[in-house]
């Protein structure tokens, strides 16, 4: 074993090392063989000039500090004298005593000149300041200068010391190198040695001719030759009768899960619209649990739409979570008394846990309606960001996202902005679509009564029960549709359903009331959905206002038409729409009022995006002249804030139509204009002052100091004896008597009109001082019904100018 090389400690000054003969020998533990031959090697000292030549046979030049170069030559430098030039020299990071002499004496002239130069510019006190700060600089480098040179004396010694410990430091690394390589020997050896010869298996080859020596685990991973089509038909037609005899003898199937098919040693299990398993035996014993092959989740989002719309179900992840509920199921069903452990003593034991394929049901029935909910949700939120941007909230509630609300005209200016019922909180007049899965109820014992119950001491019966309870789904999925914006009793539709499929099945009555939501659920689509819901919401809504506008009789029955326009353009009634048009909701939801009968009409639809009631003129009928767009934007605006007083908006709009058409037939005919309208409208200069034909009432009938004095009293607000907002000055006991009388109580000032007659005189009658005044002639006209005509003679008042009095009314 070779025993440690001592390391000795690197002290270089310098930081380099020279190399050394790479032929030295070691002739004991740390000790070193001082007859060592240099051939045609030089040592290089500290010199003044030359250059030296390299070393050879193996030895590395050395490099002069210096450019100097030691003696050449040749001769046994390695001799036990042990000379000084043996050594490596370390010249690294030296300077020659003289270069630093001569670089300060140098500065030192090069300071004193610029001294020199630059002291006749300054002050006296500057230039000695300066003076002195040379002096003491230079006095402190000369100082330095002269320790370095008493220093310098033992330089040799120094330098000495560097090269020995140098020299000590090669050494020292070419022992590591040789003890590591020793070491990499020694470990590497035993990869080199060679195995005994196997005689023995040589021996029985050379006499029996075969290898006797296997191992026996070789056998089994020789795979068994493969089995003919023959076979292959045999073995999945026995599989086949084995899942078929586990199936008849006692396997719980559920209700859902009754439509099977076996066939390739498997068993394929199909649920409608929810999903499809597959199944096999492993082993044949009935206390192994099935096996799934795979299972297909049915429930997806329509194939048209783009991937964004789409959700992706991890079928590996369900697989196993539906592989792992089948082995815990199969274990308790084998250990039921494990289950019963921590029931008392004489309390009632536990029922059995549910069969392997009732849990995997219960399980994939989950699955399928978060994975509906899910689609549903990712496909909403998809278009609150495109086409329903603030006219659809999305919200999943519940932590287990059990819970999907769906809210439609969200907008402040839909038509669920107006409440029918001012009381009623905002929130009670949401428009929402409510997905909840949900608990169905325990159905009803077989043989219960309304007299007695079951036998509580038959544990039979409360098998037979629990089995048949299990066989039954127990989740289902609640619709809630509610329905509140235009209407004046809210609409409220709840539907559970306990598979996936029913919903894809509506109401068979094809009427707009019979309404019953259709999700495909093999092809979900949110955007299908709220078309459904926006289209029966639109019928809703079109038939309260049918049914307010027939009860307000204002209207007749024949007066006011609720129609569906076709793709086609046709127009349907109700009862002439087809089961198809209804489920699609292709057909438009029109309410047409005929506000004067077959010349004019408007048709009042519902924007099934914003919820918004659109009114426009109907294409039944040659557009009218007098139905202006203005009109029809401002009856718009009206029925959305207002869609219970429609009957009342459209008899005001029929009332100004016909006003309108009756101020056109006059001026035309007559060249007559109607008394401004008090409404809104600035009181006239006078009283009784209209335009009418092209001449306007002569002002001079007044004295200039009265129209002065008439002129600042219109400007302020009426007295309390004049009719407010009435056209003609008149007293406010003769302005009611005359709405009673002619147009009614209730009839607003906007539906009458006054047209002065001119070229007619009335009977003279002194008016004060001023002098005398006749009376005028006025046509009345009020928009009830029907349009009535008064003539009417108003007289100045005798004692108050600013009135006029009701002489007399003629029918």
């Amino acid at each position: 074993m070779w025993p440690a090389v001592q390391r000795v400690p690197s002290m270089s000054l310098s930081g380099s090392d020279s190399p050394v003969n790479h032929n030295d020998s070691i002739d004991a533990p740390g000790q070193l063989h001082q007859q060592q031959q240099l051939s045609n090697g030089t040592s290089q000292g500290y010199g003044h000039g030359g250059s030296g030549s390299g070393g050879q046979n193996g030895e590395r030049p050395t490099q002069n500090g210096n450019g100097g170069a030691g003696s050449s030559g040749s001769g046994d430098v390695g001799s036990p004298s042990g000379s000084d030039d043996d050594l490596p020299q370390v010249e690294a990071k030296m300077i020659p005593l003289s270069v630093t002499i001569s670089r300060l004496i140098t500065y030192a002239y090069t300071e004193l000149v610029t001294l020199v130069d630059t002291l006749p510019a300054r002050a006296e006190a500057e230039r000695r300041t300066e003076i002195l700060k040379y002096t003491e600089h230079m006095s402190d480098l000369l100082t330095k200068l002269l320790v370095l040179v008493r220093w310098a004396k033992h330089a040799p010694q120094i330098q000495k010391c560097q090269n020995v410990i140098a020299y000590l430091d090669s050494q020292n690394r070419y022992f590591e190198y040789a003890v590591d390589n020793i070491y990499q020997t020694f470990m590497s050896m035993p990869n080199v040695r060679l195995r005994n010869y196997d005689v023995g298996n040589a021996t029985d080859i050379l006499t029996t001719g075969s290898y006797q020596r296997l191992p026996a685990a070789i056998k089994r991973a020789v795979p068994p030759p493969r089995l003919s089509k023959r076979q292959i038909r045999e073995t999945l037609a026995a599989v086949d009768g084995i899942i078929r005899g586990r199936l008849l003898r006692g396997e719980a199937v559920p209700l859902a899960m009754r439509r099977y098919v076996i066939g390739n040693g498997r068993v394929v299990f199909t649920v409608p619209g929810e999903f499809e398993a597959t199944l096999t035996l492993l082993q044949f014993d009935s206390s192994i649990p099935w096996h799934i092959v795979s299972i297909n989740v049915l429930v997806a989002g329509d194939k048209s739409l783009p991937d964004e719309q789409q959700i992706a179900v991890n079928t590996w992840q369900i697989v196993e979570r539906a592989q792992h509920i089948l082995i815990q199921a199969s274990s308790s069903a084998q250990h039921p008394a494990e289950s019963n452990d921590d029931a008392d003593a004489g309390a009632q034991p536990r029922s059995a846990p549910p069969p392997q394929l009732v849990q995997l049901y219960d399980f994939m029935h989950r699955q399928c309606f978060t994975v509906l909910l899910e689609t549903l949700l990712k496909q909403a939120v998809v278009l609150r960001q495109a086409r329903w941007e603030n006219l659809l909230h999305v919200e999943m509630g519940a932590a287990d996202r059990s819970v999907l609300v769906l809210r439609y005209w969200t907008s402040s200016r839909s038509a669920a902005a107006a409440a029918a019922d001012a009381h009623q909180a905002p929130g009670d007049r949401s428009n929402s679509i409510v997905f909840h899965i949900s608990t169905l109820p325990v159905p009803r014992l077989i043989h219960a009564s309304a007299l007695e119950g079951p036998d509580p001491g038959d544990p039979e019966f409360e098998l037979i029960e629990h089995d048949r309870r299990n066989l039954i789904p127990k989740l289902g999925l609640t619709i809630r549709w509610s329905a509140h914006a235009g209407l004046t009793t809210p609409k409220v539709w709840t539907r559970t359903v306990s598979h996936a499929d029913e919903l894809s099945s509506g109401d068979t009555d094809k009427g707009s009331d019979g309404f019953d939501l259709v999700l495909d659920s093999s092809s979900v689509n949110v955007e299908r959905l709220l078309r459904q819901v926006t289209w029966r919401h639109a019928c809703a809504i079109l038939k309260s206002l049918y049914a307010s506008m027939v009860e307000s009789q204002l209207f007749s029955a024949a007066a006011v038409e609720l129609l569906y326009t076709a793709t086609s353009g046709m127009c349907k009634r109700e009862h002439e729409l087809t089961l198809d048009e209804v489920r699609a909701c292709t057909a438009v939801p029109v309410l047409r009022a005929w506000y004067r009968q077959g010349e004019g009409a408007v048709d009042i639809s519902v924007d099934t995006y914003t919820g918004r009631l659109v009114v426009r003129a109907s294409e039944a009928v040659a557009t009218s002249t007098s139905l202006s767009e203005s009109m029809v934007g401002r009856l718009t605006d009206q029925l959305n804030r207002q869609p219970w007083r429609v009957a009342a908006l459209l008899v005001d709009m029929r009332s100004s139509l016909a006003l309108a058409d009756l101020d056109c037939l006059v001026y035309r005919s007559l060249g007559l204009r109607p008394q401004i309208s008090a409404q809104g409208a600035k009181p006239p200069v006078l009283p009784g002052f209209v335009l009418s034909g092209i001449s306007q009432r002569a002002e001079s009938a007044a004295h200039p100091s009265q129209v002065q004095q008439q002129q600042q009293q219109a400007q302020q607000p009426p007295t309390s004896g004049m009719a407010t907002n009435f056209p003609l000055r008149i007293s406010q006991p003769e302005a009611d008597a005359l709405m009673r009388e002619v147009a009614g109580s209730e009839n607003p000032l906007g539906r009458i009109r006054f047209y002065m007659v001119e070229g007619t005189e009335g009977v003279e009658e002194q008016v004060g001082p001023v002098g005398s005044a006749k009376g005028e002639w006025y046509i009345m006209v009020a928009m009830t019904d029907r349009l009535q005509f008064r003539l009417v003679l108003l007289n100045p008042h005798p004692t108050d100018r600013l009135l006029y009095v009701v002489s007399q009314i003629i029918s």
